[in-house]
């Protein structure tokens, strides 16, 4: 007599964040197929390659460069400008690359949705994995560009994979808002990039919060933006720590964000087969 192996499958609305945790480690080698495919198809018919994750950083610090020192002529600061926006600009594409790419991800992936059964929650999770290896780059980028320039790079250093972590963890609770939302209201998609644009230059990316009015600049010291920002330049170029009210109202947020955000995957997941 052989032995029957019976599957209990659960409505998407019942299962607990602990049976998603489990869910999306039960299909990590799939994530790991998905990553490696998103990483050769991006750069694939590109002349030059990888240059371009360099490259990206670099013209748009030389643009707000110009713009902040030659035209508006910001006070000088204690750190290098360049150097200052090259952080804080590899901080911002990584991010913004991880809520984008991420909110787009079952849109992108429809079609091995709607005919193979796996965690779908492990799709935007390609992004802030795949991203990461550029983000690395563009560090190293500027870790080398600050010693050529005869800047002082912090010890520290060494926690800057953990900078890049906690701003994956962020983009990726974002994600699990948005990519769902995404796949049954396209405008989201539509308003997306605009929302990323406002919120950019609302956050002290590309100058510094001595230019922000004293009365709000609280506000920019709990923006968890800032607080990501503010902590790659700490740990790559010795600058100011974040503060650690900042600190703990990202982890918090960041926390909330995620348990909300597979909890509303979760809600819409059983109907994005048929909506998507």
């Amino acid at each position: 007599m052989t032995a029957t192996t019976i599957r209990i499958i659960k409505p998407h609305s019942e299962r607990s964040l602990a049976e998603d945790l489990a869910s999306i480690w039960a299909n990590r080698e799939l994530l790991m197929v998905f990553v490696r495919r998103e990483i050769s198809v991006r750069y694939r018919q590109a002349v030059i390659g990888l240059l371009w994750v360099v490259l990206q950083p670099i013209l748009s610090t030389a643009i707000f460069t110009t713009v902040f020192i030659v035209f508006v002529r910001i006070p000088s600061q204690e750190q290098s400008y360049p150097l200052f926006a090259f952080a804080g600009i590899a901080v911002w594409q990584y991010f913004s690359r991880v809520v984008i790419d991420g909110s787009n991800s079952l849109i992108a992936n429809s079609a091995l949705i709607t005919k193979v059964s796996f965690s779908r929650l492990i799709i935007p999770m390609v992004a802030p994995l795949a991203a990461a290896l550029d983000c690395m780059i563009a560090i190293l980028a500027l870790i080398v560009t600050a010693l050529l320039m005869g800047a002082h790079v912090s010890w520290t250093v060494i926690f800057a994979p953990l900078v890049i972590f906690a701003v994956a963890s962020f983009g990726y609770a974002i994600a699990l808002w948005l990519a769902p939302l995404n796949a049954v209201y396209r405008d989201i998609g539509i308003a997306l990039p605009a929302v990323m644009q406002v919120a950019m230059y609302m956050s002290p990316i590309v100058y510094p919060e001595s230019l922000v009015p004293e009365r709000i600049r609280w506000l920019f010291v709990l923006n968890p933006i800032a607080v990501m920002v503010d902590s790659m330049r700490w740990v790559v170029l010795g600058t100011n720590a974040p503060s650690p009210v900042g600190l703990v109202v990202f982890v918090i947020v960041t926390a909330l964000l995620f348990a909300g955000g597979t909890r509303m995957f979760r809600y819409m997941e059983g109907n994005l087969v048929d909506r998507i």
